[in-house]
């Protein structure tokens, strides 16, 4: 367990310093691009995130699964050659089609003029992030937290700098986007080689291939509802209300995203190869998983208070007035984060049951759902009619989950306290947006509801008392390191 918080706290400060990064592109954007031009670019974006899994049938994510079922250097470099080489041949064939067919494509997808020239150079973008996909999977499962946040990092600064060149000088708009991803995921691409070529072999493995597309393909169908989950409803609201709502909401989304990008994604990069490296042994893996579950939990709901409290003073600093607005769907948007994150780790349940066409099914009929509510909601509502479609869904994954977890691989969840942090958090939110709207020095009185809600959490019995013993003496042991460090020095 050691070497796994070792890991989530690189890839949580990786993240926090790509993140970081990438939020001095949002000022940009929303003062270069109005909010109809940040409207198309999250549009853009949505399709390539949707052809970058088709393209690679996702073998990336069952070459992530296969790679511990055998130990073996020889068998691993086959199998990383052979879900290499059939990501090629998929980029080939589906960029081609995509390309021939650009004109018919974005004339269905896009509701705006010279969709074609944006389809083609996201199709672009889309080829070299696939063919990063199991060389990035390949540096995680070796427990390479350093070298696979640097080369991350090296991707997000050079994009960056690409971004501000094509945006503030060239002034090229969405395009000048476009290009700088092209090149930063060239380099990428090239940086990754370079690192990981010594675990190829040249060697083809038939089976390797099958076994990881057995695991892969089910998730197709789940992955496509996880896009109309959490991206239709731009499509929705640029069909009922218009493309400057797209913008409004895409900001709104941007925030709440730090959640998953700042908290939920380094915990499951790091604890995905932990769990299944104690498959071997199912009680201690089913414990590990229900304990771990649980503290991620907490967690999760005080980052993601954190970012819906103060996200009217982030987006005040962060755009302009025509972004203003754009806080409101931030609180709902959280828990939405709240519900998906904590249904991220306990699907490892599922995944070591290899049953994963059950999470297809929980996604298409959850993308149902989404799908009428948006149609529902967002015609009166606007974009809070959208956020709430998608809190709701996202309510329906996580139960529908449990349920799952439950028949195929019985872990012993606390479910009464997940229900109990999920209503104080939901409170905490209620509150913090009538101290908003009624209360002077707001910022304050947030700090202050945030405290509360730490104490309540510790006082409530959500952690035992052996826990809170161990928790004590970690931060006691910690802090007399630290101040021996300071009197040594």
């Amino acid at each position: 367990m050691t070497k796994v918080v070792k890991n989530i706290s690189i890839y949580s400060l990786g993240n926090i310093l790509n993140k970081s990064i990438t939020f001095l592109l949002v000022p940009l954007y929303t003062r270069v691009l109005v909010p109809a031009d940040y409207g198309k670019l999250e549009l853009v974006n949505t399709v390539g995130a949707i052809l970058a899994m088709l393209y690679g049938l996702l073998v990336s994510n069952g070459y992530s699964r296969v790679y511990f079922q055998n130990k073996d250097p020889e068998w691993r470099k086959s199998l990383f050659f052979s879900g290499q080489v059939f990501s090629v041949f998929c980029c080939i064939i589906a960029g081609g089609l995509s390309f021939i067919n650009a004109e018919t494509i974005a004339d269905t997808i896009f509701n705006f003029p010279g969709g074609a020239i944006f389809l083609k150079l996201v199709t672009i973008v889309t080829l070299f992030k696939v063919l990063t996909l199991i060389p990035m999977n390949n540096i995680r499962n070796r427990e390479k937290a350093v070298l696979y946040i640097s080369i991350n990092a090296v991707y997000l600064v050079i994009n960056t700098l690409l971004t501000i060149y094509f945006l503030v000088y060239q002034k090229l708009g969405v395009k000048g986007v476009l290009y700088a991803q092209i090149i930063s995921g060239i380099v990428e691409l090239i940086t990754l080689y370079c690192f990981t070529w010594n675990q190829s072999s040249f060697h083809f493995r038939y089976s390797g291939l099958i076994t990881m597309l057995g695991f892969s393909i089910f998730l197709i169908p789940s992955n496509l509802s996880s896009f109309v989950l959490n991206y239709s409803n731009r499509y929705f609201l640029n069909e009922y209300m218009d493309i400057k709502e797209v913008g409004l909401y895409s900001l709104g989304a941007k925030i709440a995203g730090i959640i998953p990008f700042l908290f939920t994604e380094p915990v499951k990069m790091a604890f995905s190869p932990y769990i299944y490296g104690m498959i071997d042994n199912q009680e201690k893996c089913k414990k590990h998983l229900a304990d771990f579950s649980r503290f991620f939990f907490a967690g999760l709901a005080l980052i993601a208070l954190i970012i819906s409290f103060f996200a009217k003073e982030a987006i005040t600093i962060m755009a302009d007035t025509n972004y203003s607005g754009s806080h409101s769907i931030v609180f709902v948007l959280s828990v939405s984060y709240l519900f998906m994150g904590l249904a991220g780790i306990i699907i490892s349940g599922i995944h070591i049951s290899m049953k994963t066409w059950i999470v297809s099914l929980i996604w298409v009929f959850s993308a149902v759902i989404n799908i009428v509510l948006n149609v529902l909601l967002i015609p009166k509502y606007g974009r809070l009619g959208a956020s709430v479609a998608t809190m709701l869904s996202s309510l329906c994954i996580l139960a529908c989950y449990f349920i799952a977890v439950y028949k195929v691989y019985p872990v012993p969840f606390e479910y009464f306290k997940y229900a109990y942090l999920s209503i104080m958090m939901i409170m905490s939110n209620i509150i913090a947006q009538y101290i908003d709207r009624y209360l002077q020095y707001a910022f304050v009185f947030k700090l202050l509801l945030l405290v509360i809600f730490v104490i309540s959490l510790v006082m409530s019995g959500y952690f035992n008392s052996e826990e809170k013993r161990k928790a004590i003496s970690f931060i006691k042991s910690h802090t007399k390191k630290y101040i021996s460090k300071q009197e040594f020095q």
